[in-house]
């Protein structure tokens, strides 16, 4: 799986929450055939009205005061211990004080919610088509019946493509809906929809979620990553700190869901959301340095 760590990363004049992460296209949950929302929560269907999210009303559910203006050379310290653990021969101390560092210089955990509010965004529109709804963006609708017929990898582009909002942030949320759906989905020839139970729906959002930080993470070191000169050097770094994100991250989504992936729905996904990403990175701030 891809990652953007040949990207050098923000520069010291770089906002804290860039200008995409308030303003966005939004996602409608819910709608009908056609592209018709449902308008009666109690219709001859039995459906709920559909709901719609994007990132100014993910923005207006996180909690704290939006960073200010970054402080020059923030990220200096966090990227000198990402440097000392590529260039090490694995040593985790390094990488957990860098991780420390990085939330303490990025806004700890509701700076990074802020930040990857566009994910959170796609994130319920993953969660809608995964529990059966039609979920529009850009006038364009997308469920799992359009999905028959389809190998699954055809199935996972077809749901990252219409998920994948048209900012900055593209390329982060494509590669986390491609990492998630490929690492929940059997490699079966052809997709089938009641792949989707309630624990595969709770693993793929966690496998999202956990993407979805690695990303802001690889971006956020930026040329420290080119202390890794050998090819799989750079990928075994990538699985260490992905899987260091991952067993947090997992904990963290079972906990704001009492483990019952049943009890996720368009409600609360959206806090879920922001409470786990919250969560993981606050955590690394008890990591030793």
């Amino acid at each position: 799986m891809g990652t953007s760590a040949s990207s050098t990363g923000p520069n010291n004049r770089s906002p804290l929450l860039p200008p995409w992460a308030e303003q966005g296209d939004p996602v409608e949950v819910g709608v009908g055939e056609g592209g018709d929302a449902q308008q009666e929560p109690d219709g001859d269907n039995g459906k709920e009205p559909s709901q719609e999210i994007d990132n100014g009303t993910v923005q207006e559910q996180i909690p704290g005061p939006v960073p200010n203006i970054p402080s020059p050379n923030r990220l200096t310290g966090a990227r000198r211990a990402f440097g000392d653990y590529a260039k090490s021969d694995g040593d985790r101390a390094n990488l957990r004080g860098s991780l420390k560092k990085y939330s303490r210089s990025s806004g700890g955990g509701s700076g990074t919610s802020r930040r990857l509010a566009s994910g959170i965004t796609a994130g319920s529109g993953l969660l809608g088509i995964m529990q059966g709804d039609s979920v529009r963006v850009n006038d364009k609708t997308l469920s799992l019946s359009d999905l028959n017929g389809l190998s699954t990898d055809q199935a996972i582009d077809r749901i990252s493509e219409h998920l994948t909002p048209e900012n900055g942030d593209a390329d982060s949320v494509r590669l986390a809906l491609d990492f998630a759906l490929a690492e929940v989905l059997p490699e079966e020839d052809t997709f089938d929809e009641s792949m989707f139970t309630d624990e595969v729906v709770q693993e793929a959002i966690s496998c999202y979620l956990t993407d979805l930080i690695f990303q802001d993470v690889v971006n956020g070191m930026g040329k420290a990553w080119f202390h890794a000169e050998h090819p799989s050097k750079h990928h075994r770094m990538e699985e260490e700190l992905r899987d260091l994100i991952k067993v947090i991250t997992q904990s963290k989504v079972e906990k704001v869901t009492r483990g019952n992936g049943g009890d996720i729905s368009q409600d609360n996904i959206t806090r879920i959301q922001i409470d786990a990403i919250s969560q993981t990175v606050d955590e690394w701030e008890s990591f030793n340095d």
